[in-house]
């Protein structure tokens, strides 16, 4: 009987060795794609991995790794903690052949010095044959060892029917050894000796160049998918056996007990149960300096317990630690694909069709011209023209921009995401949380003359209240359990049966067999009051299920740093707009201390879903900054999502982009980040076009020599490369 159940997947990570450009890692994807068991591939260049989801019963990570080196390219376990080992024995056999490469080049032109200063013609016949057996002897370990990647890249091109970069190349330089070979032997015609070694030199090295430019770009994103720690050390039974057994991090369960000493990373959330210490959490927020934590503080995965050893307990298993949804999202983001990458790909595979159309053209007419003029042409043309310049136009600023929003701590989720900020025409915020900060303060507890009647005190009240709103991460919650805290009462969480949250008005709850609400006045009574005098400040309501109000609650907002500075950059190009779901008379005079001229106070989630939309509808593309549980439709809906780092997970969830820190000079970098990415991308495809547009008109007229073709082919893939290492450009912080 047959199953209809779908298989079961494993996720399975690789590192790669030996990937030298984009067009590598595509050849990876378009291989393994089509094998049994292997239902979803990505490899990413940026990264160097490739991420698979399959069926164990239909393949294994061995046999993947057996594929991928058929492809002339390395593959290790993520797991396998030998894989810097590894990737430093290719690295070093890389720079081998480069070196060696470099060193034949330039014995190869000493030889052929005499025949540019001098000619054949004032050389003896026997001179001239020795000069090119030499050269021939040279060009054997280039041929043989140094240009193998590249040979073994054309090689699987073709056997797979896909052609890539490395084709157009092995055939110039095969065709360019043949004829030289050819000439050596029967001592007529040109040699091309030097040129081939010129020409693998220069791409060699343009190649490693590119590797050490990208891998420092991309560096961020790689620390953050190996910070994990992979061995954590577990108490045997505390607190009566405090003996420790060192474990892998991902055998930990819910529950199990570590002893986290100084100047360890924490291997998964936990719960600090003994001892005070500090922990540094730049990796996971941005914060640089170390926050202190106490009994009871949670120590997040990733982080770095920077003074004294503790004691804590799991509370996430590995897979669902605040890092990991890190790792998740930075790995989306690396193998997904913008919009323009992907049509620079295609362009750039029928530019090659193209290239061997001309070639084809050039080598029948020089021919019928010139025959001996054939090889050179042919060679000169598909090595000038070689669209790695094409190729790389995108990608590099790509990983680049990426990379330099890592460092500022934005963590980009969409790539899209930063060709439409660069074309951004609105600029919507949400106030509370997000231009103010995290945590109100609150200034006031006023009773209710019905509430000090009945017994109640202002404590008391606010000890339900901050109860109440236990499970919130808003800033009015977040104030009022900091004030109970400061006044030394605790929560009464075990008097907590039952729990509701409305989004965007406030929270019933049952203590102690009541029934209470808490939040926006409207939410917490349907009476008929009198607000409080509260210009410039948020007002919750404590009341009974009734709506019999008990205590309001006034709290003040301390604006973020730089947010008028933001507000003055915004608005010199683009419209910028305040959207909030507090009155009027909290959010009119919040927006006027900040120049912010369209405002919409009173907002429910639907209210800020609906001026989203009208935004749109006027052909505006929006860019919308929240942080809240109620943001997350508006976020969703919205050209460009940025969500606060310390906001709701939802929010998360529909963020293009995560501002980790908080910061607002960081959205502003990003903002910056984007227009120079888009300004970068555009130059890089120009000159590109450009440089094409030039050289192959000049290499099918014969004017360029296979040695200028070769310079010219690795110049021009430098230009690309190291404009689009400009986006890491310091950017002047917001006065």
């Amino acid at each position: 009987m047959s199953s209809n159940l779908p298989p079961r997947l494993t996720d399975l990570r690789l590192r790669l060795g030996g990937v030298a450009c984009v067009a590598c890692t595509d050849l990876i994807e378009h291989d393994l794609k089509n094998l049994a068991g292997v239902h979803n591939v990505s490899a990413s260049y940026t990264l160097r991995r490739a991420f698979l989801q399959i069926d164990a019963t239909q393949t294994s990570g061995d046999a993947l790794i057996k594929r991928i080196e058929k492809l002339g390219y390395h593959a290790y376990p993520e797991q396998q903690f030998e894989v810097s080992a590894n990737e430093k024995k290719q690295h070093k056999r890389e720079l081998l052949r480069l070196l060696i490469a470099l060193l034949l080049f330039m014995q190869s032109m000493m030889f052929m010095y005499p025949f540019y200063t001098s000619g054949e013609t004032e050389m003896t016949a026997g001179e001239v044959s020795l000069m090119k057996w030499a050269s021939l002897v040279l060009i054997l370990p280039v041929m043989l060892f140094c240009a193998t990647p590249i040979f073994k890249g054309a090689w699987a091109e073709l056997r797979l029917r896909l052609l890539g970069m490395d084709t157009p190349v092995a055939f110039a330089i095969v065709t360019a050894f043949v004829a030289s070979v050819y000439s050596t032997v029967a001592q007529v015609g040109h040699i091309y000796f030097d040129s081939i070694s010129m020409f693998v030199a220069l791409l060699l090295s343009a190649r490693y160049i590119q590797y050490k430019a990208l891998n420092q770009a991309a560096m961020y994103l790689n620390e953050v998918l190996t910070h994990t720690q992979r061995f954590a050390e577990k108490v045997a039974s505390y607190p009566q056996d405090k003996s420790i057994e060192l474990l892998p991090a991902q055998d930990l369960k819910v529950g199990d007990v570590l002893y986290i000493g100084s100047g360890e990373t924490v291997a998964a959330d936990a719960e600090l149960i003994e001892g005070t210490t500090a922990c540094s959490q730049a990796l996971l927020t941005g914060e640089s300096q170390p926050v202190t934590k106490s009994v009871g503080d949670t120590m997040l995965a990733g982080s770095m317990n920077i003074e004294q050893g503790v004691y804590a307990r799991v509370i996430a298993e590995r897979g669902a630690s605040e890092l990991d949804a890190i790792e998740r999202l930075a790995e989306k983001s690396a193998l997904h694909k913008p919009a323009m990458a992907k049509i620079v790909e295609v362009t750039a595979r029928y530019f090659l069709y193209g290239l061997l159309m001309i070639c084809a053209v050039a080598a029948v007419y020089w021919y019928t011209v010139d025959a001996s003029r054939v090889v050179p042409v042919v060679v000169a043309i598909l090595i000038i023209t070689c669209p790695c310049a094409l190729a790389l136009a995108v990608p590099t600023v790509l990983t680049a921009a990426t990379s330099a929003l890592a460092r500022r701590h934005v963590l980009v989720v969409q790539p899209e995401a930063l060709e439409k900020l660069a074309k951004v025409s609105c600029y919507a915020f949400d106030k509370t949380g997000t231009l103010t900060e995290d945590v109100q303060t609150l200034e006031r507890t006023m009773l209710t003359d019905a509430a000090t009647a009945d017994g109640w005190n202002e404590h008391e009240a606010l000890q339900i209240a901050a109860t109440l709103e236990n499970a919130s991460r808003h800033p009015i919650a977040l104030a009022l359990r900091k004030s109970l805290q400061a006044v030394g009462l605790p929560e009464r969480m075990d008097e907590l049966s039952e729990l509701n949250l409305t989004v965007g008005q406030g929270v019933i709850g049952v203590i102690n067999g009541h029934r209470y609400r808490i939040g926006k006045p409207t939410f917490a009574s349907a009476q008929d009051l009198e607000l409080p005098e509260s210009r410039g400040k948020s007002v919750a309501l404590l009341a009974l299920d009734d709506g019999t109000p008990i205590a309001w609650f006034l709290l003040s907002d301390q604006v973020r740093p730089h947010a008028q500075a933001l507000m003055t950059a915004f608005k010199q190009k683009t419209k910028v707009m305040l959207i909030s779901g507090d009155k009027a008379d909290v959010v009119e005079p919040f927006a006027a201390a900040l120049n912010i001229e369209h405002v919409y106070s009173d907002a429910t989630p639907s209210d800020k879903l609906a001026r989203i939309i009208d935004l749109q509808k006027a052909k505006h593309i929006v860019a919308m900054t929240g942080d809240g549980l109620n943001d997350a439709p508006v976020l969703k809906q919205a050209d460009v999502a940025l969500a606060m780092g310390h906001g709701s997970g939802l929010a998360q969830m529909q963020a293009d982009m995560i501002v980790q820190s908080g910061s607002l000079d960081d959205v502003y970098a990003a903002h910056v980040i984007a227009l120079r990415a888009r300004r970068l991308t555009w130059q890089n495809l120009a000159w590109a076009l450009l440089y094409n547009g030039i050289a192959i008109p000049l290499a099918v007229m014969g004017a360029v020599t296979p040695l200028v073709a070769s310079i010219g082919m690795a110049v021009s893939s430098l230009i690309v490369v190291g404009n689009s290492l400009r986006v890491l450009n310091p950017i002047k912080d917001l006065d």
